[in-house]
């Protein structure tokens, strides 16, 4: 099966950063040409109008929280967590599958084509990533024993996930640590363990809060990140999400272990956590950070255009200047650099000749977007563009979304199951 993708302009996000005028041909679930394309497609996108850019990649995610979306609005971190877990006690199996299947069509329709999730029953979420079509990086997480809602031990439901999930071309398993507040250093040792034994990812929240921190320096005498490299959890299987409440010593100690960080814009000013994540001091000293949009509760949308101009405008403002997260910087964020941050970037993360198609064509003739010249198409994408100018959504070859069509599953049927299912969350 190939795809023609006609006559758009390409933001290759290779390391040139190339912006090609042309065509894009994909065959065999990779892409196979891109420029001047003389041969025709099984199936053909006239992408006139349209920027083809790579599928973005949510490096943060509790996908299957859709159902908790609005339930704990206007309450800080430490107020939501209790009111959450209640609800996620309630959760079955198939709550967490119709939450996930939601979210991925919520990501479909606004081109986000992978994610990275931190939840439990994740292989429910993998059922979810496998029918919508999307790629999931799915971390099961863990913590300790008292703290869990789960049924049976964390780590062992984790070992098993992983285990079972391997070498599928969607889904991608890994291990989570909740945080360093409800983990203590025999969970993450053995996380750790587990993540080497099995050669997976590890993914945990990180400082989060002053009150996180603040709460574990007076428990154990040093800061999170500090505590963790002296427990020997870091390395460069980690992705760190937030890591607002850093010093540039653990700045320093996250670039030497080669630990990536999600960064949580929306999320983090939604909570209030006050502060803001040192982005640019951590991409200076070699940090690699990428783009995520956090739990539906604590962000209530998953479009990363949002996200992306809330990024750039965050650092401008409290930096007092214009210059210090560019359009490009965070389209990195969301693209590139968050592949790079999952160890996927020889596969995703920019058009490229042989790598998978997971691409997005946005279209650049709304009134929002208009006028639009080729060389703005970057600053067009973060600060004018909007999840619903998305025209198509591609993964592995495959048209997840076209013309407001998703073809992989029947939206009407999943909105109403899942509202159905909320219904009865909230009302029993």
């Amino acid at each position: 099966m190939s795809l023609l993708l006609r006559g758009g302009l390409i933001v290759t996000q290779d390391p040139q950063r190339r912006l090609l005028a042309g065509d894009v041909f994909v065959e065999g679930g990779r892409i196979t040409a891109i420029g001047s394309v003389d041969r025709e497609g099984d199936e053909v996108i006239d992408c006139a109008g349209s920027a083809v850019l790579p599928g973005f990649i949510n490096l943060h995610h509790h996908v299957a929280n859709t159902l908790l979306r609005g339930v704990a609005d206007d309450r800080p971190l430490e107020e939501m967590l209790p009111k959450a877990s209640a609800i996620d006690a309630k959760l079955t199996r198939r709550d967490v599958q119709i939450g996930a299947l939601l979210g991925c069509v919520e990501m479909v329709r606004s081109g986000t084509t992978s994610f990275h999730d931190l939840f439990y029953w994740e292989d429910e979420v993998a059922r979810a990533v496998r029918e919508s079509g999307m790629r999931g990086f799915l971390s099961w997480v863990t913590l300790d024993d008292a703290f869990t809602t789960q049924h049976g031990s964390p780590l062992k439901n984790a070992e098993v996930f992983v285990a079972k999930q391997k070498d599928d071309p969607l889904v991608t398993p890994s291990l989570g640590v909740q945080g360093v507040y409800v983990a203590s250093e025999e969970t993450y040792a053995r996380a750790r363990e587990i993540g080497d034994r099995h050669d997976v990812r590890l993914h945990t929240h990180l400082s989060e809060t002053r009150a996180e921190v603040e709460g574990h320096r007076n428990k154990t005498g040093l800061r999170p990140v500090e505590w963790l490299e002296k427990i020997g959890f870091l390395t460069d299987r980690v992705t760190a999400a937030h890591c607002v409440w850093v010093t540039m010593n653990e700045v320093r100690i996250l670039a030497r272990h080669g630990v990536s960080v999600a960064h949580c814009p929306v999320s983090n000013m939604k909570l209030a956590s006050g502060g803001v994540a040192p982005v640019p001091e951590m991409m200076r000293e070699g940090v690699l950070v990428g783009l995520g949009t956090d739990s539906p509760l604590s962000n209530n949308g998953m479009d990363v255009f949002a996200d992306m101009k809330v990024a750039a405008l965050l650092h401008k403002a409290t930096r007092w200047d214009p210059r210090v997260m560019s359009a490009q910087t965070v389209l990195d964020l969301a693209t590139i650099h968050a592949a790079r941050a999952l160890h996927a970037d020889r596969e995703i993360g920019s058009i490229e000749v042989g790598k998978r198609a997971d691409l997005a064509v946005v279209s650049l003739k709304g009134v929002h977007t208009t006028p639009f010249y080729p060389e703005t198409v970057i600053s067009r994408l973060v600060y004018s563009c909007r999840g619903s100018d998305v025209r198509a959504t591609i993964v592995d070859g495959q048209i997840l979304m076209a013309d407001g069509v998703v073809r992989t599953v029947d939206e009407a049927d999943v909105v109403a199951r899942a509202q159905e299912t909320a219904h009865e969350l909230f009302e029993a």
